[in-house]
């Protein structure tokens, strides 16, 4: 496949060994794909002084950590949650976050993570359902941590209510819903949330790219394949989007809930070609 430079070197990155793998690095080679001469040094170094600047080590409490994380991020930098303009695409790009102190409960997670890390601390992301959070892997039981609201401590009780919250009373809160999010994982979701906020705004060509990317770290993901071809159909390359939703059919099972919306799709694209 012909993928633009920055999806080339996202791809190349992702096909390291997992523990090779940073989420920071990632993270930044993503941005590439809107800021192509994105300096990555500099950009982690201003990670590495945030984290000099932090006072946090391994042998302090989890609490006193967690405090001076907080007093850091969100008093002495002020980062916040970008309440206003939440679905703005800057707010997924880490460079962008870093610039303007705002962004989404991902990339703010992101970057409490990244420091926590670099003073040695067990911060890990959560992908938590409709809100992403952190957590420190404490001896004493994980902390779960809300990074968009100043890395306030969450417990189980406020994280079933901002289920809830997202996604109505019915909504059953389920333990796996605070599992560590791999690197992987993570990126998919920032790619995820890209490619709504470019669709959103019609920018189809910048919603293929979030989704090259996404195969990158998924190359089989069935969805990523479905939802190509549906923006293939879009730009009307009628071939390239009959090629991927028919490979969308050949590997669904038949209850496919897509399975029959597909099928109306190649047929109308078969009949702009008569």
């Amino acid at each position: 496949m012909n993928f633009p430079d920055p999806v080339r070197e996202f791809a190349k990155y992702l096909a390291r060994p997992a523990e090779e793998i940073r989420l920071d690095e990632a993270a930044l080679l993503l941005a590439r794909t809107e800021y192509p001469d994105l300096d990555l040094p500099a950009q982690l170094a201003r990670l590495d002084g945030l984290a000099a600047r932090a006072e946090c080590s391994p042998g302090q409490s989890p609490k006193t950590n967690i405090a001076r994380l907080n007093r850091l991020l969100f008093e002495e930098e002020n980062f916040a949650g970008n309440e206003q303009e939440y679905d703005d695409p800057r707010n997924s790009y880490l460079n962008d976050v870093l610039d303007r102190k705002m962004g989404i409960p991902i990339t703010l997670s992101l970057i409490y993570q990244e420091v926590a890390r670099r003073c040695g601390l067990p911060v890990v992301g959560v992908g938590f359902p409709g809100h992403f959070i952190a957590k420190y892997l404490a001896d004493s039981g994980e902390i779960l941590l809300d990074p968009y609201h100043g890395g306030a401590i969450l417990s189980l009780q406020d994280c079933e209510e901002k289920l809830k919250s997202q996604f109505g009373e019915e909504a059953e809160f389920r333990p796996q819903f605070l599992l560590v999010s791999s690197v992987k994982q993570t990126l998919t979701r920032m790619l995820n949330n890209l490619k709504g906020s470019y669709f959103r705004r019609k920018d189809f060509p910048k919603v293929l790219m979030m989704i090259e990317m996404a195969l990158a770290v998924d190359p089989s993901s069935r969805q990523e394949i479905h939802d190509r071809g549906m923006i293939y159909f879009m730009l009307r390359r009628y071939g390239a989007a009959k090629a991927d939703l028919r490979a969308y059919l050949a590997a669904s099972p038949p209850d496919d809930p897509q399975v029959k919306e597909v099928q109306t799709m190649i047929h109308r694209i078969r009949a702009l070609h008569n």
